[in-house]
C-alpha cells in the first residue's frame, strides 16, 4: 500500500514539473515575441558574413576622429553603456555594438572566442563604414576583446579604455547558480527570478539605473544560450589573449579598477597594474564606490576616461 502511495506521490510530481516546465517555454516563447516588438533595435543591422550583428552609434561625423568603439562584459550588451554613450556622443563619435547572440544581434555559427569576436567586430566597422582611428573601450570580457582587437589591427587603433577589464592569467568560472540559471533560459526561470539567478548585475537589480528594455532584452532565450557559449569558450578566449599579448607603446591607455572588498583584491590589483604597464603612456585609476560595473555605478569615471584619451589621440593628431 505504502509502495502505491510513494509511487502516486512521484508520478504526481513528474506531471507537475511537467507541467511548469511546458507553461515556462509557452510563458517564454510568447515574451520573448512580444519584447522584439516592444523594444526594436536603436541602430542597425550589418551583415558581417551570412549573420548580422546590431551597431549603435551616435556623436558628431566627420570631425576627424578617432571614433569610441565600446564592448560588454559577458551577459551584457551595448544597452550597458547606456548611461556612458549619450554623454561621450557630445565630444566624439561613439558606438556600441552587440557580440552575435546577443542583444539585437542575430545568432552566429562560429564558436563564441574573443578571436571569432575580434574578427566579428573587424568585419562589421568594414561592412558599416566605420574607419579607424578607434578607441577601444572594453569592460570585463569586452577588455580582453579589445586588447586582442589591438594585437591584430594595431594600426587602427589610437587608444584604449580598459573597464574593469578581465585579465588572461586570471580565468574566472561563473557560480554554480549562474551556469544552472542559463540552461533554464528555454523555460523562462532567468526571465522570471534574474535578480536571484545574477544577484551581482546591476541589470536585474531593483535599483537599477538602466532602461526597462534591458532585463527583457537580456533574459531572451538566444541572448542567455549565447551567454552560456561565450562562457563555455572562456578557456580558449583567455588562452588567445595570452597568445597574442602585446604592448601598445606610446597609445593612451586608461585602466579603471574598481576598488572591492575581496580575499583576492591584491591580485586583482596587481595585474591590473600590468595591464596600465602596458603602454608608455599607461594609467591605472582605483575608482572607489563602484562595483564590478563601473559603468552603471560611476558613470561620470568613464566618460572622462575616455575624454582623456580621444583628447591624447587628437593633439597627436593635430601636433
Amino acid at each position: 500500500m505504502i509502495g502505491y502511495r510513494l509511487l502516486y506521490l512521484v508520478l504526481g510530481l513528474v506531471a507537475l514539473i511537467s507541467i511548469l516546465a511546458l507553461a515556462g517555454a509557452i510563458y517564454q516563447v510568447i515574451v520573448n515575441r512580444l519584447d522584439q516588438r516592444r523594444y526594436p533595435p536603436p541602430g542597425r543591422l550589418v551583415d558581417v558574413g551570412g549573420y548580422r550583428l546590431h551597431i549603435h552609434c551616435s556623436g558628431p561625423e566627420g570631425d576627424g576622429g578617432p571614433t569610441v568603439v565600446m564592448d560588454a562584459g559577458i551577459g551584457e550588451c551595448s544597452l550597458g553603456w547606456g548611461l556612458v554613450q549619450p554623454e561621450i556622443a557630445r565630444f566624439a563619435r561613439v558606438c556600441t555594438y552587440d557580440r552575435a547572440g546577443l542583444g539585437w544581434s542575430d545568432s552566429a555559427p562560429t564558436p563564441r572566442t574573443s578571436q571569432q569576436i575580434v574578427r566579428d567586430l573587424h568585419a562589421l566597422l568594414t561592412n558599416a563604414g566605420i574607419g579607424p582611428p578607434y578607441v577601444l573601450v572594453g569592460h570585463s570580457f569586452g577588455g580582453l576583446n579589445a586588447r586582442l582587437y589591438a594585437s591584430q589591427f594595431p594600426e587602427d587603433v589610437a587608444g584604449i579604455v580598459l573597464v574593469d577589464s578581465a585579465h588572461e592569467d586570471l580565468p574566472f568560472r561563473p557560480p554554480l547558480l549562474i551556469r544552472c540559471g542559463l540552461l533554464t533560459a528555454p523555460l523562462g526561470v532567468p526571465r522570471l527570478f534574474g535578480q536571484f539567478v545574477v544577484s551581482e548585475n546591476p541589470i536585474f537589480d531593483c535599483h537599477s539605473k538602466y532602461p526597462t528594455a534591458y532585463p527583457a532584452i537580456a533574459t531572451g532565450t538566444k541572448y542567455l544560450n549565447t551567454v552560456r557559449r561565450e562562457w563555455s569558450a572562456a578557456d580558449e578566449s583567455w588562452s588567445q589573449a595570452r597568445d597574442a599579448k602585446t604592448t601598445l607603446g606610446d597609445r593612451p591607455l586608461v585602466v579603471l579598477f574598481a576598488s572591492f572588498t575581496h580575499e583576492k583584491f591584491l591580485v586583482f590589483k596587481r595585474l591590473q597594474m600590468e595591464l596600465a604597464e602596458r603602454s608608455t603612456k599607461g594609467k591605472l585609476i582605483i575608482v572607489e564606490n563602484s562595483g564590478h560595473h563601473i559603468q552603471h555605478d560611476q558613470p561620470e569615471v568613464v566618460i572622462d576616461a575616455v575624454r582623456d584619451v580621444v583628447a591624447d589621440v587628437r593633439s597627436k593628431t593635430i601636433g
